[in-house]
């Protein structure tokens, strides 16, 4: 009797500690998401692929995916294969117009003639451009701009044709003749210039409307938290510091997937405006001046059909993880 007693004992301690383990297992907090960080190719964006090289992150699960065009990043972040994504202001309005709950926390820079309409050789003038077939990624910044350049040379896009054309395609398409004009940059703006070719408008002639920035999903199972967003923008920040303090030294290491010339390369930083944090707490805390820029993608966009109603975009702008620095 008493052998059948410490037994029974036995097995009630042992589904007693068993349930325990459970209860623990169930209590744990899930695992945090992973950072997924989608871009495409663009010179702006490269300080964090400089900065994942550095081993920057290496206490945070960070994947930077680069995707070909900036239409499939914006379908990446649709989907829920990305939770972060480096794209145009003018894209962060669009996908917050489709109800996709987004929030910008860093600036990556400001294009000042780096996005350009450029013409085959021959085409020097923009009359000439009448009735000719331009290229254009057409879901995502170069529709922006093509508007833009439309509007501003009191121009009529009936006259135009345009194709939809991703950025991998566009110097090859031109020198092939398929088109006769794209909306680029690099790489593939450079590819272009070497063969003679003309730029006809640059994002200079419209200052301060092309900001590139990161953008962070607040909304789903993998949604980053406050505490990984703030993690990882004190890590990126601390290397970028660094990288603002000589930024000729770290050129080699910005072209690593360019592929520029020495002196492309240069021209093309020349072309951007790359904000310290300050800058950006400065840019992004002008809510009267961003609410402007933002008023203005709206109008563009809802006349060109890229979205089908305005975005309540009042807090789409986060500074407190740069105010945290």
């Amino acid at each position: 009797m008493q052998w059948h007693t410490t037994q029974m004992s036995k097995r009630i301690s042992a589904l007693l500690m068993l349930g325990l383990l459970l209860c623990l297992a169930a209590c744990q907090p899930d695992p945090a998401p992973k950072l997924r960080i989608g871009t495409n190719l663009w010179p702006g964006y490269e300080p964090l692929y400089v900065a994942r090289d550095q081993q920057a992150f290496q206490t945070m699960d960070i994947q930077l995916i680069e995707y070909r065009a900036a239409g499939q990043v914006l379908n990446g972040l649709r989907k829920g294969t990305i939770n972060m994504a480096a794209v145009t202001l003018d894209e962060a309005v669009r996908i917050a117009a489709s109800g996709l709950s987004i929030e910008v926390i860093w600036l990556f820079n400001i294009s000042d003639g780096a996005d350009q309409l450029i013409a085959r050789p021959g085409i020097t003038q923009i009359s000439e451009l009448k009735g000719k077939r331009i290229g254009i990624e057409s879901n995502a910044l170069g529709a922006y701009l093509w508007q833009r350049f439309l509007t501003l040379n009191q121009l009529n896009p009936v006259d135009y044709e345009t194709v939809g054309l991703d950025l991998a395609a566009h110097a090859q398409s031109l020198t092939n003749g398929e088109v006769d004009a794209v909306m680029t940059f690099e790489p593939e703006k450079s590819k272009l210039l070497r063969i003679g070719a003309h730029p006809l408008f640059t994002s200079k002639e419209v200052p301060g409307e092309v900001l590139d920035v990161l953008i962070v999903r607040k909304s789903g199972d993998d949604a980053p938290s406050t505490a990984q967003i703030g993690q990882f923008i004190r890590q990126y920040h601390q290397h970028f510091q660094q990288m603002q303090q000589n930024w000729a030294g770290w050129l080699p290491q910005l072209n690593n997937r360019l592929k520029l010339s020495d002196a492309e390369l240069r021209q093309t930083y020349s072309e951007l405006q790359i904000p310290s944090a300050a800058m950006q707490i400065q840019l992004l805390s002008d809510r009267p001046k961003m609410q402007q820029i933002m008023q203005a993608y709206q109008t563009v966009l809802l006349e060109i059909g890229m979205i089908s109603q305005p975005c309540d975009c009042t807090n789409l702008i986060n500074t407190r993880y740069l105010e945290a620095l």
